[in-house]
């Protein structure tokens, strides 16, 4: 009989990916190609995903969709399940010329980041903005690395891309409700955030430049701008925009009382 558990699947896609299955992990794939197949139709899963689509996530270089790579790969997976059999837990269907992953009892954290990043957007658009702000955190919080780190792949790419996006708009917002309420170490720690995401996001460099400008620490705004202008240079080629160079000008001259300060206002859309 198989073992009845109340999550029969948990699975964490953003960081390292690690996988549990009835509670126990999942570290064997016995196949080059099973681990791969398997996450990708975990983020599919419910639907059908045709051989060929699964032959050019998986073998994006090869020509030879009638090859039987798919099938040891198909194989893999279902050896892997059948080791970690559990009531709820995932089987793998043949089904239209392709293949469909079922899991009726499963915790997977992109999912659940998703979800609270939505419920977040729709929360904001109904004004609930004290809602709105406690499920941006929760996204912010189940955020621990980008979309299964270390691994290559076209499909893994654009998924983290998208999933960063969604990352930097929920800590914008958060970082945003922080400066209004001049909570300099709460901005400071989404500013921090929002740099480890992405190292050229020039409008937070201007929030610390800023925030230091406000607390008289001269020397950290001239250090932010410099850190700035190098990430520019260095990454994409290009100088910091005018309205920085004013910001840092205006800042480093005079005191910090004689600054505008950037739009503390909240984001009119999320």
């Amino acid at each position: 009989m198989p073992l009845v558990t109340e999550t029969a699947v948990v699975a964490h896609c953003l960081g390292p990916f690690r996988l549990e299955i009835a509670g126990r992990p999942v570290e064997h794939w016995r196949a080059g190609k099973a681990r791969a197949l398997f996450q990708y139709l975990l983020i599919n899963r419910g639907r059908t995903v045709h051989r060929d689509r699964l032959h050019q996530v998986l073998w994006p270089e090869s020509t030879n969709r009638g090859s039987s790579s798919l099938k040891v790969a198909v194989h893999a997976v279902r050896r892997v399940i059948g080791a970690h059999e559990v009531e709820g837990g995932p089987v793998l269907y043949y089904r239209d010329h392709g293949y469909l992953l079922w899991i009726d009892s499963a915790s997977i954290d992109l999912e659940e980041f998703e979800r609270a990043f939505e419920e977040g957007r729709r929360a904001w658009a109904a004004k609930d903005h004290a809602v709105a702000l406690e499920r941006f955190r929760r996204a912010a919080e189940l955020y621990t690395g980008d979309f299964l780190a270390g691994e290559d792949g076209d499909w893994i790419d654009e998924q983290r891309q998208w999933t960063r996006g969604i990352a930097l708009r929920a800590m914008t917002t958060l970082r945003a409700d922080a400066l209004e309420r001049e909570d300099w170490p709460e901005a400071m720690h989404w500013c921090r955030r929002i740099l480890d995401l992405d190292p050229c996001h020039e409008d937070t460099y201007r929030v610390l430049m800023m925030m230091h400008g406000e607390l008289g620490e001269i020397g950290r705004v001239r250090d932010w701008y410099e850190q700035c202008r190098r990430r520019l240079r260095d990454d994409l080629d290009v100088a910091p925009a005018e309205r920085t160079e004013q910001l840092a000008a205006v800042l480093i001259r005079g005191p910090a009382s004689r600054t505008p300060k950037p739009s503390l206002a909240r984001p009119a859309a999320v």
